[in-house]
């Protein structure tokens, strides 16, 4: 991208190549006249703009600037992977300690203190910005770059925001050592997907899939645990035994996903209690298999979410019992939305990396049926609705909260909200229809399917207050 500032020349220098690159990937699928000619049209305004001279002076200039500015760019870049490497070899080395069950030894303790001091300062690019316009165009290109980091790591499934970093920080070494964790927070704010990433932090055998089982629906003791089959064996009908999804686990040292554990059945959660002081190395007699030992190998841990208790919430969900919680010990983590703790004044910057990166495409531009303003908005509104969904009193909170409700000491919403989940649905429905949808649109379709009707109310004064108008 060149350095437009205000030049008209630049401008739209910048518009023919944005729009040629679009053109060139539309004939890539499919090819037709139609577009061949576009693409025509736009080489040929382009060499125009060249063969001016004091045009091409202007272009010449700018390019030179871009490739000065891309040239600090990859270098910061390049520090930044260096420093992240120094800090991951560190971490390899505390969690080869852990995975051994042993203390570091002096020389990994020095080793890990030269890794992680070396790269304290990694800022020599910061140097090469010589002018307003470079230090401009580094900002801008760094802000592409972490855009498309973030987009990258989206597509994996999980944004790496301080709040992940941190309890992934704490919560791995603890689950290489066999520990249970416990993700607890509102819905659709990325638990599971924190946990199936931690998940793959653990095991040592990537294509060793962690077990997920899902609280919700009829499910049983039995399908968790096990249960007797009858097979046919050289003519006569035997039972077998079939372990589940929590014995495979044990014995192929995988991790399990316990997704809404308070959804569970009473008597699996009883028999949890225990399962829950095992840890890999130890046996398991299985009661449903006559008393059958099951050794529970290295790389078996369970992760655990549950959504918070809220009253009139969540119906079918049990409060988890004291007992239980305490097995978890000092791994229990309360997963906030972003920006959890900001002023309901204040931009919510985790929200709007989480909407820019749910629809930037691999250069880190925005999709052309969405603006700037829109993201901006949009993630404001989220913002706004997760707060209040959560309770998170602060000014202007009473805004948007009926004074019965505030009275009763209930949240202002009280069964939906524009989660993460939600936003980043409604944002890639709105880039992938082509132009058809806008994002007004999405927004009136979400609030038309809400089934309360006091949060249909809400949910419409805060995106209305954002300047959307619903249809």
């Amino acid at each position: 991208m060149l350095p437009i500032d205000a030049d008209p020349i630049l401008f739209e220098a910048q518009q023919l190549t944005t729009q040629a690159r679009r053109v060139r990937e539309a004939l890539r699928s499919h090819p037709n006249p139609e577009l061949q000619q576009e693409f025509r049209e736009l080489q040929n305004r382009r060499e125009e703009l060249w063969s001016d001279p004091a045009h091409r002076e202007t272009l010449n200039q700018a390019l030179t600037e871009r490739a000065g500015v891309l040239r600090v760019v990859a270098q910061a870049r390049r520090e930044a992977d260096e420093n992240a490497g120094r800090i991951a070899a560190a971490d390899s080395i505390v969690a080869r300690a852990i995975a051994d069950r042993r203390s570091l030894t002096s020389g990994e303790t020095k080793k890990i203190q030269q890794l992680r001091s070396s790269g304290s300062d990694h800022s020599a690019w910061k140097a090469e910005i010589t002018s307003a316009r470079i230090r401009d165009g580094v900002l801008t290109a760094l802000g592409s770059v972490r855009l498309r980091d973030a987009s990258a790591q989206l597509r994996s499934g999980l944004l790496m925001t301080e709040q992940m970093s941190n309890i992934i920080a704490e919560a791995v070494p603890a689950l290489l050592r066999g520990e249970p964790l416990l993700l607890v927070g509102e819905t659709g704010g990325a638990k599971t997907a924190l946990a199936e990433h931690m998940c793959r932090r653990v095991v040592e055998d990537p294509s060793a899939e962690p077990e997920l089982i899902s609280g919700y629906g009829d499910i049983t003791s039995a399908q968790l645990i096990g249960s007797h089959e009858l097979r046919a064996e050289g003519g006569a009908t035997v039972s077998v035994f079939v372990p589940g999804p929590l014995l495979r686990a044990m014995a192929e040292g995988r991790p399990v996903i316990l997704d809404e554990v308070n959804a569970m059945p009473p008597e699996f959660l009883k028999r949890l209690n225990r399962i829950l002081q095992l840890r890999p190395g130890d046996t398991l007699n299985v009661q449903e298999d006559a008393g059958r030992p099951v050794l529970i190998a290295r790389g078996f841990a369970i992760l655990a979410t549950a959504n918070e208790q809220t009253p009139h919430r969540y119906r079918g969900l049990d409060r988890l019992s004291a007992e239980l919680v305490n097995r978890f010990g000092a791994n229990s983590y309360r997963v906030h939305y972003p920006d959890t703790g900001r002023d309901y004044t204040e931009f919510p910057v985790e929200n709007a990396l989480l909407a820019a990166a749910a629809i930037v495409d691999r250069r880190g531009e925005l999709p052309p049926g969405i603006t700037v303003s829109e993201l901006q908005r949009v993630s404001r509104a989220a913002f706004i609705s997760q707060q209040v969904f959560a309770g998170a009193h602060g000014e202007g909170f009473d805004s948007f909260v009926s004074t019965e409700r505030e009275i009763d000491g209930r949240p202002g919403l009280e069964e939906s909200v524009l989660a993460p989940r939600t936003l980043v649905a409604i944002l890639q429905k709105v880039a992938g229809s082509a132009g058809t949808v806008s994002l007004e649109r999405a927004l009136t379709r979400f609030v038309e399917g809400v089934m309360h009707r006091e949060d249909r109310r809400v949910l419409a004064l805060i995106l209305e207050g954002q300047g959307f108008r619903l249809h």
